[in-house]
């Protein structure tokens, strides 16, 4: 069902007197609501998916770079305009100061999103990169220290000249030899300073120049190497020989130095904005949610969190930890666990052995069950692959129904994808799996997918995923 977002109210943008911000934040809330409370209604009546616009919906925000969003690359980044939607909703959030939760933070949007509403934030996830990153996002620094300790680190690179061999997979694949050199002398340097959020940051700058200066295309995020040859089009095979011809000739250091200055601006721009409340990173395992990193057999109390806002991996998505390998080596994260170890930790992994996919697998859900069958007479490997993302999947609702408040939301970001030639309804089934635990649905909205970012084709049974469904569940 599409609606017109303007039947229900109108649109306030902010003015650029800043006397007026108050009134102006308060009209955005208002205007939110308004929406939202005229969605849940519709829905209740209806009971059908209504379509939405999160662009137009929270019109005044820019879609370009803003804050800390930029840090980092990150594949299948969550568009920001969603979690300012529900994130400055007095209807979902009363109260300022509330505590939001991320169970599959990524990068760290939600988190960033929530600080800069005025809302405490807690994040998990997976991938050793994706918290570093998501903590530097989210973490205030003082840009002179930090232009201090990046003098620090360009000396003392430079006085460096042994390369130490580092567990980078394929390195003279995707790196010239000088630039293996050059990465290796910063990367040794920053490891040299003591533990601190400059640190962070600086191995944060550090991995974002990683891919910038491979041989990987940047145009696909995980790393394929460039290959003019490929392009039948003269103007791109053009492109792809200039990249490769800068891949060969650029300096490090330089890209290093650009790529910290950038950095400096977001963060001065966070440095510089009042924020109250305080974003952590609390777990690894979304099956698991802790107290803290440091304190993995503790489990986060019953009932701590007001609101569940989060975007889990899609079946047959993004392949994060591949995504992430160049960065994963260069920063030491591979020297003890190699990048299969990481996957195994993910949900939505696809590595199995034979052995476990003998036989199909249940969730006990007739709907759900009957799917699984039909692919697994098809291909057994990729009915397992699936029923177990939604077997692992089940485990993460139930722990997010455990850590949330009575009464309170949990919403999820979710997209639909083919498998084997076969509609496979991921938004469908959460919904079922998130029912059966407790919660009910309030709210089913689906926004199309403007940005390639999460578009994607994993393998030849799956479908491009275009839109994204946003299930609004209570408990």
């Amino acid at each position: 069902m599409k609606l017109n977002n303007n039947t229900f109210y109108e649109f306030k943008a902010p003015s650029d007197n800043k006397s007026d911000h108050s009134k102006e934040v308060t009209a955005n809330e208002q205007s939110i609501d308004l929406a939202l409370l005229s969605f849940i209604t519709t829905y209740k009546l209806t009971k059908q998916a209504i379509e939405v616009d999160f662009r137009e919906l929270v019109n005044w925000v820019p879609y370009s770079d803003s804050y800390t969003h930029y840090v980092h690359a990150y594949p299948a980044k969550l568009l920001k305009h969603i979690p300012i939607f529900f994130l400055n909703s007095n209807y979902l959030l009363p109260e300022k100061n509330s505590y939001v939760l991320d169970p599959f933070c990524g990068s760290g949007t939600v988190l960033l999103e929530a600080l800069l509403s005025g809302h405490n934030a807690f994040g998990c996830d997976a991938n050793p990169l994706a918290r570093l990153i998501a903590k530097v996002k989210t973490t205030k620094l003082n840009s002179s220290k930090l232009q201090k300790e990046l003098d620090s680190v360009l000396a003392s690179a430079k006085r460096l000249r042994k390369f130490l061999p580092i567990n980078v997979v394929n390195i003279n694949h995707w790196f010239p030899k000088i630039t293996q050199r050059d990465l290796s002398r910063i990367a040794r340097s920053i490891e040299q300073l003591a533990d601190s959020h400059e640190k962070d940051f600086l191995k944060v700058t550090f991995s974002n120049v990683v891919k910038k200066v491979s041989y990987a295309d940047p145009n696909l995020s995980v790393p394929v190497k460039l290959k003019p040859e490929k392009y039948k089009n003269p103007e791109y095979k053009s492109k792809a020989q200039k990249k490769l011809a800068y891949i060969n000739n650029l300096s490090v250091f330089t890209v290093f130095e650009k790529q910290f200055k950038d950095n400096l601006k977001r963060i001065k721009i966070l440095e510089d904005t009042v924020i109250d409340a305080k974003a952590t990173v609390i777990s690894k395992d979304a099956r698991k949610i802790t107290e803290s990193l440091e304190l993995p057999n503790k489990k986060l109390p019953n009932e701590t969190v007001d609101l569940i806002l989060t975007s889990p991996p899609y079946a047959g998505a993004q392949k994060y930890i591949r995504s992430s390998s160049l960065s994963l080596g260069w920063l030491g994260f591979c020297e003890k666990n190699s990048l299969r170890d990481f996957e195994r930790e993910n949900i939505g992994r696809e590595h199995y052995s034979k052995s476990e996919y003998e036989t199909v697998i249940q969730t006990g859900i007739a709907d759900i069950d009957n799917v699984l069958n039909d692919i697994w007479h098809i291909n057994r490997l990729r009915a397992h692959i699936n029923g177990n993302y939604l077997l692992e999947m089940q485990n993460a609702i139930s722990e997010m129904y455990r850590v949330l408040k009575k009464n309170k939301y949990c919403i999820i970001i979710i997209g639909n994808n083919e498998v084997c030639g076969k509609q496979f309804d991921t938004q469908r089934f959460i919904r079922l799996i998130a029912e059966k635990i407790g919660f009910t649905t309030e709210l089913v909205l689906v926004d199309d997918i403007h940005s390639r970012g999460l578009m994607t084709k994993r393998n030849k049974t799956a479908s491009v995923i275009n839109s994204e469904w946003i299930l609004v569940f209570k408990k």
